[in-house]
């Protein structure tokens, strides 16, 4: 594993994805400043989040026939600039372009970006891509602190600082270009090499997509209605159930690291069946915690078992689409994440007929399918030992 291209990939991962972990900090400001409706700022996030993630498959296609070192440094400063131009403009319609333009370079640079992870990892795919993860994971951890500070010091225009760091950014990537590009996509066209020898698993690829699915649902639903089960159940105040969600995070963010190193060693499927068994009585658990304290550490518990399948369950992907690993890398990196987003208002309307405590019996339920999904997958000769 080439080390210092790994970090200066995860690096990059960081800045880019402040630019999405920011929206939902900056939303109160733009309501403050322009007066904007609720039903307005949900459009905002659809057009970040779940637009650009519909797109990010399709930059996979383009990324794995023609790769280009490029791609990441375009999608970094794309979205830099997007998000940056909220602090100079008045209209809602500029501010939703700006918005949407900002996750389009988003997700024109993750499949790229994992594509080039992949490349020069090595015989080390989990650990390449878990630090790869992190970093994004830490960007989006970071960024909202990152821009309420530079607001509350120096206003909106201030966003022009995510600019100034995402055309950094771009310009090092451009400037170690050949150092940057792997061997194999300077001297090979596409079709050629490795990937004009595999084969694609589409089957086992949707099985795996099955699982995603049920992950995603789990944490995007998890980190909307922890906070108003903290406050419901235990009578918490919004500061503390806030906490609950950055203990969520953090542990996350140690669970992919696990997750990507012991999947080297152990084999990746194993990895992902043990982390989707260990999700479901941590799942079906939870509602049933009259104690604050077990609570928080069943949710600590919950992060980390989530996040520990991430990195083996990309690496996986990827090789049952060995032709298409950028594709493979939009769909579980874009699509399969925000996708849960889309089932959180059908849990909602549970937890308005039913209660919250349905809402997690429901998730009980789902994790459960996750399991089933992920004993269903088969090996290929690199995904188990």
């Amino acid at each position: 594993m080439d080390k210092r291209k790994i970090f200066l990939a995860a690096f990059s991962h960081f800045l880019c994805d402040v630019n999405t972990g920011a929206l939902p900090a900056l939303l109160p400001f733009l309501v403050a400043s322009h007066g904007l409706s609720y039903s307005a700022v949900s459009g905002l996030m659809l057009a970040n989040s779940s637009l650009a993630s519909v797109i990010q498959p399709m930059f996979g296609l383009l990324s794995d026939r023609s790769p280009k070192i490029w791609f990441m440094p375009l999608g970094i400063v794309i979205a830099g600039v997007g998000m940056a131009a909220l602090g100079f403009l008045d209209s809602y319609l500029g501010i939703f372009c700006a918005v949407g333009i900002s996750g389009i370079g988003a997700a024109l640079y993750h499949p790229a970006g994992m594509r080039f992870v992949t490349s020069c990892a090595g015989e080390r795919q989990g650990t390449g891509t878990s630090l790869f993860s992190i970093g994004g994971n830490m960007g989006f951890l970071l960024a909202p602190l990152m821009v309420v500070a530079l607001i509350n010091a120096f206003g909106l225009r201030s966003l022009s600082v995510l600019a100034v760091l995402a055309c950094g950014m771009g310009a090092v990537i451009l400037l170690e270009a050949r150092r940057f590009t792997p061997k194999h996509e300077k001297t090979s066209k596409p079709g050629q090499g490795e990937e004009q020898k595999a084969r694609n698993n589409w089957p086992a690829f949707f099985r795996l997509t099955g699982a995603i699915i049920c992950r995603s649902v789990l944490m995007v639903c998890l980190r909307v209605f922890v906070p108003l089960y903290w406050i419901a159940r235990f009578a918490q105040t919004e500061t503390q159930a806030a906490l609950a969600l950055t203990l969520f995070g953090l542990s996350g963010i140690c669970g992919n690291f696990l997750g990507g190193v012991l999947a080297d060693r152990l084999g990746f499927l194993l990895v992902i069946r043990l982390g989707y068994a260990l999700i479901v009585p941590l799942m079906a658990v939870f509602p049933l915690i009259d104690n604050f304290y077990l609570a928080y550490l069943d949710l600590v518990l919950l992060g980390f078992a989530l996040y520990t399948t991430f990195s083996p369950v990309v690496v996986v992907g990827q090789r049952y689409l060995a032709r298409n690993i950028g594709f493979a890398s939009g769909i579980t990196l874009g699509l399969g994440i925000s996708i849960g987003g889309l089932f959180a208002p059908i849990l909602g309307l549970v937890a308005d007929t039913f209660g919250l405590l349905a809402t997690f019996h429901t998730m009980s339920a789902l994790s459960l399918l996750g399991l089933l999904f992920t004993l269903i997958l088969v090996p290929t000769k690199t995904t188990a030992r």
